[in-house]
């Protein structure tokens, strides 16, 4: 791209303004000196005032109007490319002029619009992606429930059948019921902008909480927990971090083998506590790590009948509520730990550093 000048906006115009007139001004008394030299007017001085004003606001109205249209033509651009978007054409983009001279206000707005259409594109392939993925995750438990419940009509079936077609009838509605709230939360989530409640939250006994209330899960496959967890308080919403202790907790039990230990500990900072929650499940690839917190990804497929991938996405959007952050940090083969770090007041949501161990 060649070199450009740019220029706020009205020094621009001031310079092309003045540089304007200066040569309209300079055309015209050239004009008339012809005149009356060549042709031989022998033009008085008023006269000849009268025809070089006449002709410099002639000439200099002309240069000003093409002027105008080649400053103007950056908005005209973009003024084309709302259209576009207003049609559902969210991958237009207007490119940067590329001239010797620009205005700083119309390469801002280009940028910007472009930012914005760019920003569009992504949420509308979100909203396509989500909404095919709720069909799919719908479709699924309803064909097995509507494939069950055809058995269950048919005559000739035992009671030991019968008893086993009914409890995956049972099975299949509860899944249904778990995506159908994670959904509605995560509709309410997203449509919540601030922190509502302010309360005290002993966080170290929140958690214990969490752990009895799982006690079922994690006690079927023989999971002992290490829990090394001081005494913090924050300032926040109660029902949202005890929503992402659930769900960090309930994956970490997920994914975890029988027998195996899951690690809890929690470290006090200045603005902030950390809290670690460590699995010595099956890990995650380095290359999925990205994706984790997105609507309905799953790393690991031979576990989706157990979940939707909507928890970690419904723990990082607590976290943008409550100005706090989240990071994975995992290695195949050797667990997963989630590392969360909470202001300690809620009003202040400044961007909070991860401490090291």
């Amino acid at each position: 791209m060649k070199k450009q000048f740019i220029l706020p906006l009205r020094l621009y115009h001031s310079l092309t303004t003045l540089l304007t007139l200066a040569f309209c001004c300079g055309v015209s008394s050239l004009l008339v000196y012809l005149l009356d030299s060549i042709a031989g007017l022998a033009l008085e001085l008023p006269a000849a005032l009268i025809i070089c004003s006449l002709l410099t606001v002639v000439s200099g109205a002309l240069l000003l109007a093409w002027e105008a249209g080649y400053y103007i033509r950056p908005a005209q651009a973009v003024a084309e490319a709302t259209k576009r978007v207003a049609k559902g054409d969210f991958g237009v983009r207007v490119p940067r002029p590329e001239t010797y001279i620009g205005t700083e206000e119309s390469y801002v707005l280009i940028e910007n619009f472009n930012r914005m259409a760019k920003e569009l594109q992504s949420i509308d392939h979100m909203q396509k992606g989500f909404t095919g993925s709720v069909s799919h995750e719908f479709k699924t438990p309803l064909s097995s429930i509507v494939g069950f419940s055809e058995i269950l009509l048919e005559d000739g079936l035992s009671e030991g059948e019968r008893r086993e077609y009914t409890g995956l009838v049972h099975e299949e509605a509860l899944r249904l019921s778990r995506l159908a709230e994670n959904l509605l939360r995560l509709s309410r989530l997203d449509a919540q902008a601030i922190v509502m409640r302010h309360e005290e939250i002993a966080v170290d006994e929140q958690i214990r909480q969490c752990v009895i209330l799982l006690a079922e899960r994690w006690e079927a496959k023989g999971i002992a927990f290490a829990m090394d967890l001081p005494s913090m308080q924050i300032e926040g919403d109660p029902d949202l971090t005890k929503q992402v202790w659930l769900n960090l907790i309930d994956n970490a039990v997920k994914y975890s083998g029988e027998d195996s230990s899951i690690h809890i500990s929690g470290r006090l900072a200045p603005h902030s506590i950390c809290v670690r929650i460590r699995d010595e499940g099956i890990g995650i690839p380095e290359e999925k790590q990205a994706h984790i917190f997105e609507r309905f990804y799953q790393c690991d497929e031979s576990h989706r009948e157990k979940g939707h991938g909507l928890g970690l996405s419904i723990v990082k959007r607590i976290m943008e509520l409550l100005g706090g952050q989240i990071e994975c940090q995992s290695q195949p083969g050797k667990g997963t730990e989630m590392v969360v770090a909470l202001p300690l007041d809620s009003d202040k949501t400044c961007l909070l550093q991860i401490p090291d161990r």
